[in-house]
């Protein structure tokens, strides 16, 4: 039996006069529907593809003939047959049908409020409306925020929507007291906690007091500010011009002396540290012992010389 791919669009009936087709083909079943002496044919049969929304695909007379002949089907009055067609069925969608697609995307505690839709005719399917979709808002606009989605009405196929909205959220933040500078720890009686509006993707912020206290920012903010936790990272266990001891391996050997810090660095980073006796540079990794023990830099591999030569660890270690 041959998978036949036999329409025309030979003619257009009005849409809603047609018969509905739900998938991604015209199948066997969907013949069968506007046809009973296609039953015989199987189900699944692919007899081609569906129409997109809004348009028809019509069946003539001579191609249903063909088809109930290659199938070994006998019409039961070829004289009465007349065009067949196909529509995908499609509505109008109501503010309720967007609402409840539009929450599904949204936190639970956020208020949204439609402003506007698109209203043509729709199939039925999953309305989406993706988190990429949602555009920002533009400066002073009254309007809302546009918010781009689809309808997936087949596995293949879907089509575009959109909806107009505003959507808030009400959330705890820490807010800046007083103008706050980089790179010094934040102090308990510089923030403070608040209950703010705003869009429900703004920037995570810091959401307790504890967040921050005692933390670096990465960037100036003024007072009133909320403090982004992208902008707070914890202060370096090591400054310039701190001295730390150096612990330095090479094989079985070992070597312990005093040098100083030539760059902030946290724990498990790496930064240059200067012999106050040889002038030499070092790089070591600093690491912070869990008990609160005393900071310490280990240096395993080579060295960084601020001299043309560079020794490595021979002898007592005079080289370093």
């Amino acid at each position: 039996m041959k998978n036949l791919f036999l329409f025309t669009l030979l003619s257009f009936p009005a849409l809603g006069s047609c018969f509905p087709v739900a998938g991604d083909r015209i199948l066997g079943s969907d013949l069968a529907t506007a046809i009973p002496d296609f039953a015989a044919l199987p189900p699944t049969l692919q007899f081609g593809y569906a129409p997109a929304p809004g348009t028809v695909r019509t069946f003539a007379p001579p191609e249903l003939l063909r088809l109930a002949r290659i199938n070994g089907i006998s019409l039961a009055s070829d004289a009465s047959l007349r065009d067949v067609c196909f529509e995908v069925p499609l509505h109008v969608p109501d503010d309720t049908e967007f609402l409840d697609s539009l929450r599904r995307s949204v936190p639970r505690v956020a208020t949204l409020n439609l402003l506007d839709r698109a209203r043509t005719p729709i199939p039925s399917g999953r309305m989406e409306f993706p988190s990429a979709g949602l555009e920002p808002e533009a400066s002073g606009s009254q309007k809302g925020r546009l918010w781009r989605g689809f309808v997936q009405y087949t596995d293949s196929r879907r089509v575009a929507i959109w909806v107009r909205v505003a959507i808030s959220v009400t959330y705890s933040a820490v807010v800046a007291r007083r103008d706050l500078a980089p790179d010094i720890p934040v102090d308990a009686a510089a923030v403070q906690s608040e209950t703010r509006t705003g869009p429900f993707d703004h920037a995570p912020s810091a959401a307790q007091p504890e967040d921050v206290i005692g933390r670096i920012l990465r960037r100036p903010l003024k007072r009133g500010d909320e403090i982004p936790l992208a902008d707070v990272e914890d202060p370096p266990v090591v400054r310039r011009g701190d001295v730390v001891k150096v612990e330095v391996q090479s094989g079985q050997a070992v070597l312990r002396f005093d040098a100083v810090a030539q760059s902030p660095a946290r724990a498990g980073e790496l930064t240059d540290l200067r012999n106050p006796v040889t002038g030499k540079i070092l790089e070591g990794r600093i690491t912070v012992p869990k008990d609160g023990g005393e900071v310490t830099a280990i240096v395993v591999v080579g060295t960084k010389p601020s001299s043309p030569a560079s020794p490595g660890l021979t002898g007592k270690g005079a080289a370093l």
